[in-house]
């Protein structure tokens, strides 16, 4: 996977978005088609934000494994 900082300016944009649309959703709906837009977006971004962490939850249990895998052959 990318390096550490990659994945955090990576999740820094997605909650910077999702604080966006939480400000639209409170200040700026005029439909209701905007709303269920708003509402699909900030659940998009959520399971984005998401499967980015236990993406790098995995990498870090894998690696871990590998390492000990590494550890035990010497």
């Amino acid at each position: 996977m990318n390096d550490i900082d990659t994945i955090q300016v990576i999740r820094k944009h997605i909650k910077k978005e999702i604080d966006s649309v939480k400000e639209h959703l409170c200040y700026g709906i005029d439909s209701q088609e905007q709303l269920l837009y708003a509402r699909g977006k900030l659940n998009a971004l959520e399971a984005l934000l998401q499967d980015l962490k236990d993406l790098q939850n995995r990498e870090e249990v894998y690696d871990d494994f590998n390492q000990a895998k590494t550890l035990s052959k010497k």
